[in-house]
């Protein structure tokens, strides 16, 4: 659905890179039986790449559409959610929920707001491929469905939100920059425990509990001493892929409103 050749891959490319690294994150978390939660947000953002790769070459078909916003909606309400938690408990990671919460809700914007804010009608071949909105990248007329345009509100939503993901992404830039190699509790930005250089807890550690009668228990280890991380399981990777992460949703807006 984007029309220039070198933005979309440049968007394939970048969503491919922190797609790879989703996946290593996720896998690590399953082989190392990380707590449900962990391995849910690990998923999540495997998926956003994956999603946004496909939609930055073709139109989704009805059901496609749907599913998706369903699906990256749960995950907005399941971002959101365990920040209120980590809020009202004052556990670390709050403002990292946050962020993830902000970064799945404009997926479902995207999703549901694309036929408001292009300029070009879209076009959705009833096979559920094709480029959009240009000659040769679609099917014929007859199995093609057009929007009316741009609607002026949607538009400026999309501004906003694109500015919100760009102060995400200066967030996590920030934490890349500032992260500590051996970790700290103010990692945990995922529910669940932070993994380890296999993607399991680390053995040594200082744990912080959350009230009595909460359902969950935060646990924020570090490393020992010593002991050496893989630069893919790192903070300040984790927090750099977000911020790319963040960066290619803006880049994505931004075609989708000028109709590159």
């Amino acid at each position: 659905m984007i029309a220039s050749l070198p933005v979309a891959l440049t968007l394939t490319v970048l969503f491919l890179l922190t797609g790879g690294y989703a996946l290593l994150r996720w896998s690590g978390a399953v082989a190392g039986s990380a707590p449900p939660g962990r391995r849910t947000s690990e998923l999540a953002h495997l998926l956003m790449s994956v999603a946004m790769v496909v939609m930055t070459w073709t139109w989704y078909g009805t059901a496609g559409l749907w599913f998706q916003i369903l699906l990256f909606g749960g995950f907005a309400v399941f971002f959101a959610a365990d920040a209120v938690r980590r809020r009202r408990l004052q556990l670390h990671g709050c403002t990292g929920g946050s962020a993830h919460a902000l970064m799945a809700a404009a997926m479902v914007w995207m999703l549901a707001a694309m036929p408001l804010i292009m300029p070009a009608p879209v076009e959705a071949p009833a096979g559920g491929g094709g480029h959009t909105g240009h000659a040769g990248h679609g099917a014929g007329a007859d199995e093609a469905a057009h929007v009316a345009g741009q609607a002026g509100w949607a538009v400026g939503v999309t501004v906003v939100l694109c500015a919100a993901l760009l102060a995400v992404a200066g967030f996590w830039t920030v934490r890349a920059l500032a992260a500590d190699d051996h970790g700290h509790a103010a990692d945990g930005d995922f529910p669940g425990t932070p993994l380890g250089p296999r993607g399991g807890a680390p053995t040594a550690a200082t744990t912080s509990t959350a009230t009595a009668g909460a359902t969950g228990t935060a646990t924020a280890e570090r490393p020992a001493p010593g002991a050496a991380r893989p630069p893919l399981f790192g903070p300040r990777t984790d927090a750099g892929c977000h911020a790319l992460m963040s960066i290619g949703m803006v880049v994505m807006l931004a075609a989708m409103v000028a109709g590159w």
